[in-house]
């Protein structure tokens, strides 16, 4: 086969052709011409796909971003079904099975409704296998499923098996009968969500039990729920059904069922690792992960979950004892995985469109290089990292485990001796810009590190993540803390996290940070008199430096957090603000914990879980403005976080978007976050074009002139004169008394949440520079009369009472005002409860 410009060959034919050129040491590139590959099955590469050193073999995109590996099938010859709710129809292979669509290259959600929606009340009666239902409006729509459809029901728990999660489960069946519905869930995820041994008395994290009366936040996956925007899959009669948006010509989308959940896996043994591999310039899309429809996603924290027994990973903290080591649960599977390798590189790629997380490394992967990636729209995590059956490989009892859930294929491995050659060493994460993850598995971290050596994460920009923007040792330090610093090591050693740039984190979930970590972060070095040397021990631990976070959700409670058993750890040189709860601290840590020389804007060193932390370390920390400008942090903090200059033009890849500005500065200047921002970007005051001078991939200085001070600050084009802007509750701008804050009741609040008040007289204000404000909340029959007073002046009455619930709407609107700041004060009157969704205020200029 000639495999040329004029005569390429397949994907096939190019692996045998470089293969036999690499077996006589030829230096081998392959490119890849324009166009979509779509794969029957899983590109694999072993050892005998190895380079050199000096000659490794390339896998090229001949114009990088032009090229697609696919592991899914355009769906065409759409025709309408249901005019009146604008519900199209296509066919597809009979036994499709996808958790994912992708509609123009981007994901799009499944049928799904808000438990609100649907009339479903705020309880059930919980059974050990599921509920028995008595609600009118829930039996009605629960007794209309077929038992075809009821098997392929899920239900949705946010925030129910702890706030950091979102864990969802499969309806088994559903059984009406008089008086009553028997619903019995999918038993592997029911049992992992509601029979969680107690916490024992060695765990410093705990993992919470759902009450068996919890109603789901949200239900998904049945025709019936089908709204625009969604789409349902009926695998048995291969009929796939999309809702497009009203206008929109069906037969113009790009439409693509995900057939396969791995695209590619790098992998050899360890005895014959695969080698010298280098990806360049490709985008690896369209992948699911099946996992969750086959055993639930019964979550514990960032994606890891059970599977199998409810004691799943908690060894011999429980009677009878769990899986071993501890901390051994399911993670999500990598649509590209990489294992038994060495100096593999992914350069200047594109995962996106992909059901589980888009690249995974584990199991004996030694000098990785991921570096000038763009990672988005994902499922779950961007980048896996690690493996949770590897913490502790030298012990002999976790080699069949690890072969068996640490690899892609345990019977390619069966022969490897396992020690510490199973440890990922050496893995290097640069210069990546990684957003817009956890699309349907909320708790994803944008990179989630688990056990290894000599990481090296440095000047990647990380954000709109639902959960932690990077997390390292999750669930495994729940079994150490400072009475047990010892309990529970594993390889982590020299791991070092700088220099990255982390915004707009935390957006759904909750207890998390910017950077989250837990557990053993260094091997303990001795003296030769056999006590801790904890100096050697800190240089050989986990290091945090010079990375800058900001805008996160104001429920937040760390940004820089070491949690349940971590140690060892240095938060060095950082910088944060726009933050809520304190800049760095955690929940129970073991101890020897160093921050100094940062720059932040909460509070350092908050530990509020007993015990208290050994040897905690704080010094020369600047306290900064929760806004901070140019002069408040040296601009070289801002300059030296997120992608460098060399990788600067891949900041293009993300959504257009002012992040943060500042207050403008006594010389007039402004210092701007700007996702999406290139060298070309305009910057404007009102309709006033700003000179700028750009300080890295996303800080940019602007002049703004005296006349247009007063002017909002858009990006891309002039703002709107009229531009009204949309306030939560939990901005800092609100103050209440007698109001309490509801999160995650899946009825379609802003943000997913509201404050409410039972007790007449309890009152909420909030300021606003304006000319007028919208006051949001909910109406329904158990609410009643609201109070509004503006500026102090004569109070204003608003009934909320209706006959149905409306969520997340305008119950009064002020007439115009004078332009400026104004004050607002809403009490309750009358009514079981009253509400408060926020505000929305017209900025005139």
């Amino acid at each position: 086969m000639d495999c040329t410009a004029t005569a390429p060959c397949d994907l096939d034919g190019a692996q045998a052709k470089a293969r036999r050129l690499a077996s006589k040491g030829a230096a081998v590139t392959v490119e890849l011409l324009d166009g979509r590959y779509e794969l029957s099955e899983t590109l694999r590469y072993t050892a005998e796909d190895s380079g050199t050193a000096e000659h490794p073999v390339v896998w090229r995109a001949a114009d990088p971003g032009k090229v697609v590996i696919s592991g899914g099938t355009r769906v065409t010859g759409w025709t309408e079904h249901d005019d009146e709710r604008g519900i199209w129809v296509a066919d597809v292979p009979a036994g499709s099975q996808s958790r994912q669509l992708y509609v123009n290259g981007a994901w799009a959600p499944v049928a799904q409704a808000g438990a609100g929606e649907l009339g479903f009340p705020s309880s059930w009666t919980g059974t050990s296998t599921g509920y028995e239902v008595t609600h009118d409006a829930s039996r009605k729509w629960l007794d209309a499923l077929s038992p075809e459809d009821a098997g392929k029901v899920e239900f949705v728990y946010t925030g129910k098996t702890g706030p950091w999660t979102q864990s969802r489960c499969l309806v088994d069946s559903v059984a009406p009968k008089e008086g009553s519905t028997t619903v019995t869930m999918l038993d592997t995820c029911w049992d992992g969500m509601t029979k969680r041994p107690p916490r024992a008395p060695v765990e410093s994290g705990g993992l919470p039990n759902m009450s068996t009366s919890t109603v789901p936040t949200r239900v998904e996956n049945h025709y019936s729920l089908l709204s625009t925007g969604e789409w349902f899959l009926d695998s048995d009669a291969g009929k796939l059904y999309y809702a497009p948006k009203t206008g929109v010509d069906m037969k113009t989308l790009d439409v693509t069922l995900p057939r396969l959940e791995r695209l590619m896996t790098v992998g050899g043994t360890l005895a014959e690792p695969v080698h010298d591999l280098v990806f360049e310039g490709l985008q690896f899309s369209y992948a699911t992960w099946l996992g969750p429809s086959r055993t639930g996603f019964a979550e514990v924290q960032s994606n890891l979950h059970i599977t199998g027994a409810p004691n799943q990973g908690k060894c011999a903290v429980t009677t009878p004892a769990g899986s071993c080591p501890y901390g051994a649960l399911s993670q999500p599977l990598g649509n590209v995985d990489v294992t038994a390798s060495r100096d593999i590189r992914f350069v200047g790629n594109t995962f996106r469109a992909l059901g589980g997380a888009g690249l995974g490394v584990r199991y004996g992967a030694t000098g990785t290089v991921i570096e000038g990636n763009h990672i988005t729209d994902t499922s779950s995590t961007g980048i896996y990292l690690g493996c949770t059956y590897d913490p502790q490989p030298w012990d002999a009892g976790t080699h069949s485990g690890i072969k068996q859930h640490c690899t892609p294929d345990a019977a390619a491995v069966a022969g490897d001796t396992i020690d510490t050659n199973e440890v990922v060493k050496g893995t290097r994460v640069s210069n990546n810009v990684i957003h817009a993850v956890g699309r349907d598995y909320k708790a994803a971290p944008g990179v989630t590190i688990l056990f290894g050596q000599d990481l090296r994460m440095d000047h990647n920009e990380v954000f709109d993540t639902p959960y932690t923007g990077i997390t390292a040792g999750i669930v495994q330090g729940h079994a150490t803390d400072a009475d047990n610093p010892g309990n529970n090591p594993n390889v982590n050693a020299r791991n070092v996290i700088s220099d990255n740039l982390i915004y707009n984190y935390m957006q759904e979930l909750r207890d998390g940070g910017a950077i989250y970590v837990e557990g053993h972060q260094a091997q303990y070095i001795e003296k030769a008199d056999g006590t801790l040397d904890i100096a050697a021990t800190r240089a050989n631990g986990f290091r945090a430096s010079g990375n800058v976070a900001f805008n996160d959700h104001p429920d937040t409670n760390f940004t820089y957090y070491d949690d349940a058993g971590s140690q060892f750890i240095t938060w060095d040189g950082n910088v944060a603000f726009k933050t809520a709860g304190a800049s760095q601290g955690g929940c129970s840590p073991a101890g020897y914990l160093w921050t100094e020389n940062n720059y932040l804007s909460g509070r350092v060193g908050r530990y509020p879980c007993p015990p208290d932390p050994l040897a905690v370390v704080t010094g020369n920390n600047t306290k900064i403005p929760g806004s901070p400008t140019l002069a408040d942090v040296p601009e070289a903090k801002f300059a030296e976080a997120g992608l460098e200059r060399t990788h600067r033009a891949l900041s293009r890849t993300g959504p257009l978007e002012l992040r943060y500005e500042s207050p403008r500065s006594a010389d007039g200047t402004r210092l701007l976050a700007v996702s999406g921002l290139t060298d070309r970007t305009r910057i404007y005051a009102g309709r006033t074009l700003l000179e700028q001078r750009r300080i890295n991939s996303t800080f940019v200085e602007v002049a703004v002139p005296d006349a247009v001070a007063s002017h909002p600050i858009s990006v891309g084009r002039p703002a709107d004169p009229h531009r009204w802007t949309r306030v939560n509750e939990t901005d800092p701008s609100t103050t209440s008394s007698g109001w309490s804050l509801s999160s995650g009741r899946g009825l379609g609040d802003f943000h997913d949440d509201l404050l409410h008040a039972k007790e007449n007289g309890s009152t909420v204000s909030f300021r606003f520079t304006g000319s007028r404000v919208r006051i949001y909340g909910e109406t329904n029959a158990d609410q009643g009369e609201l109070a509004i007073t503006v500026d102090g002046g004569k109070a204003v009455t608003v009934d909320t009472r209706s006959p149905s619930r409306r969520s997340n709407t305008v119950v009064y609107e002020t007439p115009r005002l004078g332009d400026g700041e104004h004050a607002v004060t809403i009490t309750k009157v009358s009514g079981t409860y009253g509400t408060f969704d926020g505000y929305e205020y017209l900025d005139r200029w």
